[in-house]
């Protein structure tokens, strides 16, 4: 019996399909966008309730700035992940302008807002090597996340995000969820979030903070990954004549760790006969010992500066930075031999990146 070759894309396209991004702010990329040279400190105001004003049929425009950066080493036997091409040392990065729309749509539930995300990563400018040899935009390697972004979020009026339900990850995953931080590994997908926090219930003003744990299940039942969601607003703003109040945002995700290997030594072995010998099942036994597919991810922290626009309920400007590390280390048999292949993979992304809102339309 031997296992079916698994894609190293597949998984991470499968892992990210869940929540935001979460990263770990990275200080060595700016934002070439220019600063706010036409805002103003003013005096706290009154409190106020704070909410997204979000109505199917808006279309919000957003300029959005990206550097980007990715590096990758492996090492070990390549045809453990498939036929993908993939490369031993990776490290490349990705700088530009483009524009991403925001089109709200009715939610499933009262109260909460379906909001399409689209937007081109064509026109970025690409740097860097792969397995020494210089790369260019023209030479754009798989794992660089260039598609299109195209992702759908549900959000409510205070800009929490909704999760949706997903068949096909219950069913894998036993409906696992909160992977912001595979998310973040998926260069693209990362790209594409809800521009703006999570709002508080509550009156709110100058100097006031919420914040909000959330927690998923992961594969061990007794480590639940977390996620804490700290914001503070930290002055009032006037911005090109609008009032503005800018909040700092700080999401923290804890460690995760798991391997796929029970998961998939049951595909493997799920139509055994069920007269297998004694040798047989020696033989299954002492590769569900050496059987690896393990993934981690280090405590992820995201850093976001908003600058909410209070009287129409959506964000003027965000700026973002994250950087998030992940580690692959698998052992897995080969599909033409059945003899055991290893592979080990890091990768780690950084990225700074500016929306800023250009132009709303109403249905």
């Amino acid at each position: 019996m031997h296992l079916r070759k698994l894609s190293l894309v597949a998984v991470l396209a499968l892992l990210a399909a869940a929540c935001s991004p979460a990263g770990e702010a990275d200080d060595s990329t700016t934002s070439s966008l220019p600063p706010l040279t036409t805002s103003t400190t003013e005096p706290a105001p009154e409190a106020v309730v704070l909410s997204y004003a979000l109505e199917a049929g808006d279309v919000f425009t957003y300029e959005v700035d990206i550097d980007q950066t990715i590096e990758m080493t492996a090492s070990g036997d390549p045809g453990a992940m498939a036929d993908e091409e993939f490369p031993s040392d990776m490290s490349i990065r990705l700088t530009g302008t483009t524009v991403f729309t925001q089109v709200v749509s009715v939610g499933p539930e009262p109260g909460t807002f379906e909001v399409r995300i689209t937007g081109n990563l064509a026109g970025l400018e690409m740097s860097g090597t792969v397995d020494g040899e210089p790369v260019d935009s023209g030479d754009v390697p798989d794992l660089a996340g260039m598609e299109p972004i195209d992702t759908v979020v549900i959000v409510d009026e205070q800009g929490n995000i909704i999760p949706s339900d997903s068949e096909f990850e219950d069913e894998l995953f036993g409906g696992l969820g909160g992977f912001g931080s595979f998310d973040q590994l998926n260069p693209g997908a990362g790209l594409g979030q809800f521009v703006g926090p999570p709002l508080s219930d509550g009156e709110v003003s100058v100097g006031d903070t919420w914040s909000e744990t959330t927690s998923a299940p992961s594969f061990k039942e007794d480590e639940p990954i977390t996620t804490k969601i700290d914001n503070e607003i930290v002055a009032a703003e006037t911005l090109d004549g609008v009032e503005v109040f800018v909040i700092e945002t700080t999401t923290t995700t804890s460690p995760i760790e798991f391997d796929l290997a029970e998961l998939i030594f049951g595909f493997m072995f799920a139509f055994a006969p069920v007269d297998a010998t004694d040798e047989e099942r020696a033989e299954m036994d002492a590769l569900a010992e050496q059987l690896r597919f393990a993934i981690s991810v280090d405590e992820t922290v995201a850093n976001m500066t908003t600058w909410f626009d209070v009287a129409a309920g959506h964000a003027g400007q965000a700026d973002y930075t994250s950087a998030a590390n992940m580690v692959f280390d698998i052992n897995v048999p080969d599909e033409t031999t059945g003899e055991l292949i290893a592979f080990n993979m890091d990768m780690h992304i950084a990225q700074d990146v500016t929306y800023r809102l250009t132009g709303t339309d109403s249905a």
